[in-house]
């Protein structure tokens, strides 16, 4: 029995899938080809089958669908036209709300430009999931995929496919592993490098849909066969155990008829920000979120309409809220566009912070929902009275932002962040509220509550009134850390909301990797004594006719302040120098307004002092403070510049410590005492994935760490009453904090691994690492530096003798250093063994590894025999080779092909002082090769008038005719063309992004020429060589930006 990636996965994925209603049709079927559209590998023939059946009397037929889509196909938007017209098309292409009336098919190895994916899904003929497996251990496993993935969608010619396809599903049949995310099953969407986790919440009926109108559905056991006739294997070549195999799981989950559908029409989202797309799949938390509300939905409306529903979606900081509010959008404004209730809805989305409002903002617009915000009373009373939906020219989805700060009556208790001295907002009595929602029977408003821990107080005058003023309203609560009973009273989230329709906790989010466990540090010893002997000196010094000073009198001194600043400011410092990034922020939770006020201006003297007495520190940019008090229009433009720009540290009271997320914040300075929800949120302000990094870091000033343990308690607690019924939940909030024993382990075990290393001698470990020929012994030793890196203060401040003889031997800037090495000593030994294993002859080379290996040369000038001047002349060599490299825009012309594999020899030959000549003269004559590949580029740029695409069709046929010697004549035969297509071109600009006319015209126009110059004949036979290399170009260019034509 073979025992491979086909019999081990591929098979029984595709036995698991014929189970879920899906027939298989024969790639490689002489008798029975498919009848495939080879634009898009669309099934012309299903297609045209559902889309009749769908749309029995339509004002189109199914072959101008088939035109619009691949019309829409062809934009550079990440399929997101295409993806409408999915949805919103006046034809039914699929039927998303009766999945049985779609016909579901699946093919192995179906052929695409450049890849092939294990299985292809398709409904209605269109191919929307790819599926990658892998055999359980292989060597290029999970990770190699993702390679692949990102590789194959910056190919412009996958665009199209890229834009049809929705899902995309990756498998090593084996169970996750959170010491290895590379390992398990994820899902993501087409242009997506990032994959996900899936962690199934219902149990599902895989019973596969009975055979429905005319879809012709064959038996389970014939579908099975054709599978087995496919590989040409027997019953007994799969593996009976494949049935539980992990890949079926997630097949179920994302590949069940109902399931698939309803993740398509909900669960994708297109983002713009700028002139840039991304597009998104959303995470397993957020549709378990949707499915539960709309199981409610149905419950409360279905049974009893007069019982609106209520309740909270508790989801942990960094889950994703906002962009769960989107997708909610989408699904309650269909479920109340059914006929039997035929409601239109309006959504309110309900902060209590300005930059709450303007985050939301942002977000909702960059996913194509247009935003509007109550700027005043008046108008807060116009959107709640008018009952049209759709107030914008495009008919987009539309939502409504309330900041309920601004209209706050003036004797209502102030939230904890809000500026004491500001005026009274708006206010609205609870009678013009009623007044403006009355008489709309018609209208569903939707109130949906960001942050609700907060302070929504139900006492509060205008929250209470604004929540009341509509007894039929939908109110879902949002929140990371809702208020308990034991410790709110009446202000409990579940007494003023409801119950919980969906939790996810931060140790799921932890396993997920959509947050990052965080690291306590305890300040240094030497500066907590200096900081304890401050203070001790300013009681003695203060007094106040024998009173006892206050905390915050000492807090607040001058002295005081300066010393805690200058051990902020060395420690962010060298933060950024140990991690060689200077992008990283930090934030200070001050004691006090005043403390706050006071350090941000103090700020510049103690960098000046800091820089001073370090002077290792001056290479890095001197940081910038600011300062975020109070909730008002100019903060917004400090936040920005927190978000965006220059700004490196805030110092803060209470703004920003929940609903604030900026993924490179990745160190809090915490100076006082934080509580319950509180301190659950601040903490989670450095939570988010940034850049690889393990951890956010928590620099504790104050002691939170009983603060910690008693509500993370009370968390938990709350957590497993709504979870009771599961018995797998295994969750312990205190599961976000790394365990200091472990880390300890941890930084053993790489004081074991690198024993056998100089790590103390910078010269020493450079010529160690030069040596490192296996790629495991390096993964080894970058794992053993990363772990000392990522615990550096930890190592300093532990009490462990082991641990403390590290201290000795490694600082900053040799762990930078080596770190860095590493890395450089990582891409050659990859880029050697793209070089040097077997494959094809005709294989292009892929000059970034040859430019990684020049690198690696220019780094590490490994022949020390050789004298300082030679050295010098070989690596000027080096650098002038990799330059020139680096500059030519033709990666896959002949020549360049042919030069960088002598090149690739050449670096890899030892140099010794006895064959230093012949190696100098030959990079001599490489790089006097490249020179004139440089020329004679030039001058055919100067020929096409600089456009590119002409001259690498030029060089193309050149090389493709030089045997036959007909290639004369190319010249005045392809201007004669550009001239002809330039023309179109400037007529009409969108022909570059419509394959079909874009062809045509290049063939058209080829004829013409054909026909004005007769001497040309012999060039006539590359008519399509010439169209297609043609086009290629064209559209790479237009893509790229540099089409000059």
């Amino acid at each position: 029995m073979p025992y491979n990636e086909i019999t081990r996965v591929q098979v029984p994925a595709l036995m698991h899938l014929a189970r879920l209603g899906y027939d298989f049709i024969l790639t490689n079927s002489k008798e029975n080809k498919p009848n495939l559209d080879t634009a898009t590998n669309i099934l012309i023939d299903s297609f045209t089958k559902s889309f009749e059946r769908l749309n029995p009397n339509p004002t189109k037929n199914a072959k101008d669908a088939l035109a619009e889509m691949k019309k829409r196909l062809n934009y550079d938007d990440l399929g997101k036209r295409f993806y409408e017209y999915l949805l919103k098309s006046e034809h039914q292409i699929i039927d998303f709300d009766n999945p049985n009336n779609n016909l579901y098919e699946m093919m192995t190895e179906l052929p695409y430009k450049s890849f092939r994916p294990d299985i292809t899904l398709f409904i209605n003929g269109l191919p929307l999931v790819n599926i990658e497996v892998k055999q359980p251990y292989a060597e290029k496993g999970i990770k190699e995929e993702k390679i692949r993935h990102i590789q194959r969608y910056e190919n412009p010619e996958n665009k199209i496919f890229y834009n049809l396809a929705q899902i995309w599903l990756f498998s090593d049949n084996l169970p996750y592993d959170e010491k290895n995310p590379d390992q398990g099953v994820f899902y993501s969407t087409s242009y997506s490098p990032i994959f996900q986790r899936f962690v199934e919440a219902n149990k599902l009926d895989i019973t596969p849909p009975p055979p429905e109108n005319d879809q012709n559905h064959r038996s389970l056991e014939e579908i099975q066969k054709r599978v087995l006739k496919e590989f040409n294997l027997k019953d007994t070549d799969t593996l009976e155990s494949s049935k539980d195999a992990t890949t079926n799981p997630l097949l179920t989950s994302f590949c069940s008829h109902k399931r698939l559908c309803f993740i398509l029409k909900y669960g994708i989202s297109f983002l713009k920000e700028k002139s840039e797309f991304k597009k998104h799949v959303w995470r397993y938390a957020q549709m378990f979120a949707s499915l539960n509300v709309l199981k409610e939905l149905q419950k409360h409306y279905e049974t009893n309409p007069k019982d609106p529903l209520k309740g909270i979606i508790w989801h942990t900081q960094g889950s994703g809220k906002t962009a769960l509010t989107y997708h909610l959008t989408k699904l309650i404004r269909d479920f109340f566009s059914q006929s039997n209730l035929n409601k239109k809805t309006k959504f309110y989305f309900i902060v209590d912070r300005l930059d709450l409002l303007e985050q939301a903002k942002n977000e909702f617009s960059k996913r194509g929902l247009c935003v509007h915000e109550a700027e005043n009373k008046e108008d807060l009373s116009q959107k709640l009275k008018n009952s049209s939906v759709f107030e914008n020219p495009q008919g987009n989805d539309e939502i409504i932002v309330v900041n309920i700060q601004k209209f706050k009556a003036p004797n209502e208790e102030k939230a904890p962040n809000e500026d004491p001295s500001s005026a009274p907002k708006e206010i609205i009595s609870k009678t013009e509220l009623q007044e403006a929602t009355k008489d709309n029977h018609d209208l569903q408003r939707v109130f949906i509550i960001d942050e609700a821990h907060r302070s929504y107080d139900p006492k509060g005058c205008f929250y209470a009134n604004l929540i009341e003023c509509d007894k039929t309203a939908i109110k879902i609560a949002l929140t990371g850390t809702p208020l308990l009973e034991d410790n709110a009273q009446d202000k409990a989230t579940k007494n003023t909301f409801g119950n919980y329709l969906h939790t996810y906790s931060y140790a799921e989010s932890i396993k997920d990797r959509h947050t990052l466990k965080l690291q306590l540090e305890i300040i240094e010893k030497s500066y907590k004594e200096k900081l304890q002997a401050i203070y001790r000196l300013l009681q003695e010094s203060i007094t106040i006719e024998d009173i006892e000073v206050k905390k915050e009198t000492i807090f607040n001194h001058e002295r005081y302040i300066k010393e805690m600043l200058y051990y902020i400011i060395r420690d962010l410092l060298n933060f950024r120098r140990l991690n060689n990034d200077e992008n990283l922020k930090a934030m200070v939770v001050c004691f006090s307004s005043a403390q706050a006020k006071l350090a941000n201006l103090f700020f510049n003297e103690v960098q000046e002092k800091v820089l001073q007495e370090n002077p290792n520190l001056r290479i890095l940019r001197k940081l910038q403070s600011s300062l975020i008090l109070h909730d008002e229009q100019e903060v917004k433009e400090k936040i920005y510049s927190f978000k965006h720009e220059d700004t490196d540290i805030v110092f803060v009271f209470n703004m920003l410590l929940t609903g604030f997320d900026l993924p490179n914040l990745k160190r809090l300075y915490i100076h006082r005492e934080l509580k319950d929800h509180n301190l659950l949120q601040a903490l989670a302000r450095v939570n988010r994935p940034y850049n690889d990094m393990s951890f956010g870091y928590l620099i504790d000033f104050v002691g939170i760490k009983e603060n910690y343990d008693k509500t993370t308690d009370d968390y938990l607690k709350e957590l497993n009453q709504f979870n009771q019924s599961d018995s797998n939940i295994k969750d312990n909030l205190k599961d976000m904090f790394a365990d200091r024993e472990t880390l300890e382990k941890d930084i053993k075990n790489a004081y074991d691994d690198l024993f056998n290393y100089p790590i103390d001698n910078i010269e020493a470990m450079t010529s160690a690492i030069v040596s490192i020929s296996e790629m495991n012994e390096l993964l080894k030793v970058s794992h053993a530096i990363n772990t000392l890196k990522i615990n550096y203060n930890l190592i300093r401040a532990s009490s462990d003798e082991k641990i403390l003889s590290l201290k000795e031997k490694m600082d900053i800037e040799k762990i930078s250093k080596i770190s860095s090495m590493l890395g450089k000593k990582a891409k050659q030994l990859h880029a050697l063994k793209n070089i040097n294993e077997p494959k094809n002859p005709n294989d292009l080379m892929i000059l970034e590894d040859l430019i990684a290996l020049l690198d690696f040369k220019i780094e590490f000038k490994e022949s020390k025999e050789l004298r300082f001047k030679e050295r010098e002349e070989i690596s000027t060599k080096y650098k002038q080779a990799k330059e020139m490299l680096e500059k030519i825009p033709d990666k896959q012309d002949k020549e360049i092909q042919k030069i960088s594999k002598e090149l690739s020899k050449l670096i890899q030959e030892p140099l010794t002082n006895h064959n230093f000549d012949g190696i100098s003269h030959s990079y001599s004559v490489i790089i006097s090769q490249l020179k004139q590949h440089k020329e004679q580029t030039t001058n055919l740029l100067n020929k096409y008038n600089n456009d590119r695409a002409y001259v690498i069709t030029h060089k193309r046929l050149h090389n493709r005719l030089m045997e036959e010697n007909i290639s004369k004549g190319i010249f005045t035969l392809l201007s004669a063309l550009k001239k002809a297509i330039d023309g179109r071109i400037s007529k009409r600009q969108e022909i570059l992004n419509e394959e079909t006319t874009l062809k045509t015209a290049i063939k058209i126009e080829l004829r013409d020429a054909f026909k004005e110059y007769p001497s040309l004949k012999d060039l006539q036979k590359e008519t399509e060589f010439i169209a297609q290399t043609l086009f290629n170009e064209l559209t790479q260019n237009h893509h790229q930006g540099n089409l000059n034509a």
